[in-house]
């Protein structure tokens, strides 16, 4: 079991994580929880655990300050899980670049802690693994090798595993790694494949990696033929793929095995431009100095979808995708903060749903995401699914609302019938009702012809032309009794509704109750 440590200042929270999450199945086991940064550092530091899951924002050591002092200490291999609420992207930027491992967004979903779990069982087994490798004496030797010269840490073995690898020197001028990127259903099927690749080559070595990824050490003595052997690869490992999408980002070329890294790490960073690439192969010598956007600014458009889901039509809710998406590719966002806006979108969905009386999980589920949470390997699927769900979840939700709005609306209004004298926001008047306030003014002004507040204002005004009539109460008293909080207020809405002012109004009855009668028939 790997052991876990839980950090955060709700104890409602810590005890929330406890049980809605099944921490034994997926390999791990709660070793401590504690409510402050201070007193987990002092816990790290006497027992590391193999994982951190740590709150962002609490007093006196926050979530990235305990961070930053276990990496200070020394302590690279724990991984952290920081949570944190929607508008906190700053955190999440500068958690990326301290390399956290994973960012979860509160409220917690079960499903999407249980998937983050999968995902850090998986990245620590083969942290093991790696490690087997290193200490293994058989094997195959120069896949051994480079394995070590590209993950083994001691310099004993890169020394041993460099004279390893002499033997491969003059079989070829160059040297690149490609790295290669599936979907996990099919990277057992990609490897097999890449390898048969590999053995038919003059010159090249499959290199294990993560789950869902491996490496080729690809030589040549012929400049420029790694284009021609890195579409060779993307070809053959596409056609293992069960309709995923396969990618493969090749590094610098280099002439020495003692720089090997250089062109695995170049290759690393070519991969992360994958996301934007139609035809899913990057070459580090295209993409070399340019950067992706760490800029949250564009995050902000998840506000339009939400609100084109709760309002607009669905072409309006596949534009508004669409042009956030557009942003996206055009400033190359880094997919990270695409990933984080994709959640924040289907979370605040799933909720607005939920409040309805639906299942999220099953709109999820129905729109292509599933409790994986996988928003797919390129910036095109991510959108198109997405889109799916939007729309799914706006259809949902107003077949839902339909079922829903005749009863509450009706209450809504009642409620205003008897309390239009009072002073609330449309906000507070939701909350009352348990309902989303978008969709209640909506809703409203499509059963009533009008707005909330306009409605409001006719109670009001209708009451006050009856004072009018019927008391000689001053006008702004009268006002002031039916809610207003100045008179010209009042006034405008009067003129608004019967085109005069209040003593006008007043006047105006007052002359036709002392007009004389009309003559009865039998008179005339």
């Amino acid at each position: 079991m790997y052991k876990v440590l839980l950090v955060d200042d709700e104890p409602y929270a810590i005890e929330g994580l406890r049980i809605m999450v099944d921490w034994e199945k997926h390999g791990f086991q709660i070793d401590s929880a504690y409510g402050s940064g201070v007193e987990a550092l002092r816990h790290i530091l006497r027992d590391p655990p193999h994982l951190v899951v740590t709150d962002i924002c609490m007093p006196v050591m926050n979530g990235m300050e305990l961070m930053e002092e276990t990496r200070r200490e020394g302590l690279d291999s724990i991984l952290f899980v920081i949570m944190s609420g929607h508008s906190d992207f700053d955190y999440a930027r500068q958690a990326m670049r301290m390399g956290v491992s994973h960012y979860l967004t509160k409220p917690l979903i079960p499903s999407e802690v249980e998937e983050v779990l999968v995902q850090l069982d998986a990245e620590l087994r083969e942290r093991e693994r790696r490690k087997l490798i290193s200490d293994k004496a058989e094997g195959y030797a120069f896949s051994r090798s480079l394995s070590v010269l590209l993950y083994g840490s001691e310099t004993a073995e890169r020394r041993e595993a460099a004279r390893t690898l002499e033997k491969l020197a003059d079989r070829a001028s160059e040297w690149t790694y490609l790295h290669v990127e599936t979907d996990e259903e099919s990277s057992g099927r990609a490897r097999e494949a890449a390898q048969r690749l590999a053995e038919r080559s003059a010159c090249c070595c499959l290199v294990d990696s993560s789950r869902g990824t491996f490496g080729l050490v690809y030589g040549s003595r012929e400049p420029g033929s790694i284009r021609v052997f890195a579409e060779r690869l993307h070809e053959t490992v596409q056609c293992t793929s069960s309709g995923g999408r396969a990618g493969v980002a090749a590094g610098c070329s280099i002439y020495r095995f003692h720089d090997l890294t250089l062109s695995y790490s170049s290759a690393l960073e070519a991969a992360r431009f994958l996301y934007y690439s139609p035809a899913g192969i990057v070459h580090y010598a295209d993409i070399q100095g340019r950067t992706l956007s760490s800029d949250p600014e564009a995050l902000k458009a998840a506000d339009t979808i939400i609100d084109a889901v709760e309002g607009g039509h669905p072409e309006t809710v596949a534009a508004a995708v669409r042009e956030a998406f557009r942003t996206f590719q055009e400033r190359m966002t880094l997919p990270e903060l695409v990933g984080i806006f994709t959640t924040q979108v289907l979370l605040r969905c799933a909720m607005l749903y939920k409040e309805l009386g639906g299942n999220a999980d099953e709109l999820l589920h129905s729109s292509g995401f599933g409790t994986s949470m996988r928003y797919g390997s390129h910036i095109e699927e991510t959108a198109r699914m997405l889109t799916r769900f939007c729309l799914n979840c706006q259809s949902a939700a107003s077949t839902l609302w339909e079922r829903q709005t005749g009863s509450t609306q009706a209450q809504v209004a009642d409620f205003l019938r008897r309390h239009y004298r009072e002073t609330f926001t449309i906000k507070e008047l939701a909350d009352r009702f348990y309902i989303n306030p978008v969709y209640l003014g909506q809703s409203f002004s499509r059963k009533y012809g009008v707005g909330i507040l306009d409605y409001i204002h006719d109670l009001r005004i209708e009451e006050a032309r009856r004072l009018l009539r019927e008391t000689n109460v001053a006008s702004y008293v009268i006002a002031e009794s039916l809610g207003y909080c100045g008179y010209q207020h009042f006034l405008k809405q009067f003129e608004k509704r019967l085109g005069m002012k209040p003593a006008h109004y007043r006047l105006l009855f007052q002359r036709e109750e002392q007009l004389p009668s009309e003559p009865s028939p039998q008179h005339l």
